[in-house]
């Protein structure tokens, strides 16, 4: 969002972005078009162009406001142990876009295909994934029982994969209350917990670092993606790997 912008100028593009984000989910992000978004809105279709000049700009505004309040919602958590926290960060975030949870499935498609422009893995989300990236990157670094520096950054580009992996399961889960994401969140805070004390063992710690050096370049930070996890180059005899220095912000 443009800070320079006046208050009632900020209202209106707001006004017209939440109005998109509901067609969006009713009829569908493909079937959605700018003229149909300005006429909703109760706006020229001209004045809706001035504030975004294509409906894919409005979903990349609403991955924004999702990475800001997500760094807000972590900036609040207390000092405590690593699964606690990565749990916490999580079923805040899941709390905080049911507000868009129909929204985002209609995304589904074109969120995943690799060729959108709209891509949660692709080039015009990459300033967004990173920013992500050094949110968890915080998660950890708060924690009482936060690892090695060297670690940091391979459970940063861990952490962040699975966030997207159980917010597509959450999308996906027609249970009672989404009761199976709940499970699996409990399941992650207490399988987290078992494995933290082991995490500095070469017999975790190098899978570890392998995993990460394998979806670094995906979900990794983008200015040093080669190096999130840790790769086959530069490892120590624990297969570690020197931190990226990103700050919560990218």
């Amino acid at each position: 969002m443009n800070s320079k912008q006046t208050p009632k100028a900020q209202k209106t593009r707001e006004h017209i972005l939440e109005t998109a984000l509901g067609l969006f989910a009713s009829q569908g992000y493909d079937e959605t078009t700018m003229r149909d978004i300005a006429a909703a809105a109760g706006c020229s279709l001209g004045l809706a162009y001035r504030y975004f000049a294509r409906k894919e700009e409005m979903v990349l505004e609403l991955y924004e406001q999702c990475a800001r309040e997500l760094e807000e919602e972590v900036s609040k958590l207390p000092p405590g142990p690593l699964a606690g926290r990565f749990v916490s960060a999580i079923e805040a975030d899941l709390r905080r876009i049911s507000l868009y949870r129909t929204t985002m499935g209609a995304l589904f498609s074109a969120g995943l295909a690799p060729n959108s422009e709209v891509a949660v893995l692709g080039d015009r989300v990459a300033g967004i994934r990173t920013r992500v990236w050094g949110i968890f990157r915080v998660v950890i670094t708060g924690a009482t029982d936060a690892p090695k520096p060297a670690q940091v950054t391979q459970l940063a580009t861990l952490f962040y994969a699975v966030h997207l992996l159980i917010v597509l399961f959450w999308l996906q889960d027609r249970s009672p209350a989404q009761e199976r994401t709940h499970e699996l969140l409990k399941f992650g805070r207490e399988t987290l917990g078992r494995l933290r004390p082991l995490l500095g063992l070469p017999p975790v710690a190098k899978p570890l670092a392998r995993l990460a050096g394998i979806v670094g370049p995906m979900f990794g930070p983008v200015e040093s993606a080669e190096d999130a996890g840790g790769g086959a180059a530069g490892e120590d005899e624990n297969g570690s790997r020197g931190s990226v220095p990103i700050g919560a912000g990218g």
